[in-house]
């Protein structure tokens, strides 16, 4: 499967640090979003180490069924962020969200634990692929909350599944047949708590040649909402 990818990350207008790290292993078609947790460099060495674990894993046996092959991946990068932070109490209850994107010949295989997002934009229309797991999504799942209401909820950043905070993470995984012309989004919360997905789609469809481009939008207009949090976004667009 051919594909052309962008990305960019940004600390935002509020952040010191930016604890959002993001891989793009294009040799295994794998692009992963990390949003890490627990402050500053323990929040940026969960998200680097995470991203970095799942990765390799993934790498080891690539031709695997992809659901195995994804849940050992997030099972060992689990365990080697909650090791570290079990061993070094500075360190105690860090952890990262983690969003993934593995394209397998016609296949794109979809996993996530925590509120790092994975978007489809197919036929003029943007589809969600991915829950929340955090406190205001599982409410919107249940119909309690608006997704505008679930924006601006003061417990909207309070994740109820991630990476390495606690011994054992069970991450969402989905697929979906892919279709030249799919434009995959994955970001962290920075973006997808700023910009609504109407707003995401109109980004998309007004730059729709230039992936470098609709992505430096998509930061540019979160820090403009006042760039609460570092804000990253990955794009993947199935050319064949």
């Amino acid at each position: 499967m051919r594909f052309s990818v962008s990305a960019r990350s940004d600390t935002g207008r509020k952040r010191t640090a930016n604890e959002d790290f993001y891989a793009l292993e294009e040799k295994l078609a794998l692009f992963v979003v990390a949003d890490g947790l627990g402050g500053h460099a323990a929040g940026r060495r969960a998200a680097e180490l995470g991203v970095a674990v799942f990765v390799e894993s993934v790498g080891i046996d690539p031709a695997g069924p992809a659901p195995e092959i994804l849940r050992e991946a997030f099972a060992r990068a689990n365990a080697v962020i909650f090791e570290l932070a079990q061993a070094d109490a500075e360190l105690r209850g860090m952890g990262t969200t983690l969003a993934a994107l593995w394209l397998r010949g016609d296949e794109a295989v979809v996993s996530h634990a925590g509120d790092s997002r994975l978007y489809l934009h197919r036929d003029g229309r943007l589809h969600a692929l991915t829950s929340d797991h955090s406190l205001v999504g599982e409410r919107v799942a249940r119909g309690e909350l608006s997704a505008a209401q679930a924006r601006v909820h003061p417990n909207r950043h309070v994740v109820t599944r991630a990476v390495g905070v606690v011994p054992w993470v069970e991450p969402d995984i989905s697929a979906l047949r892919a279709r030249s012309g799919d434009l995959f989004v994955i970001c962290s919360d920075g973006i997808s708590s700023q910009i609504d997905d109407a707003e995401l789609a109109r980004a998309l469809e007004t730059r729709p040649a230039d992936l470098d481009g609709a992505a430096a939008a998509l930061v540019a207009l979160a820090n403009e909402r006042g760039g609460d949090d570092n804000a990253t976004v990955v794009l993947v667009r199935v050319e064949g």
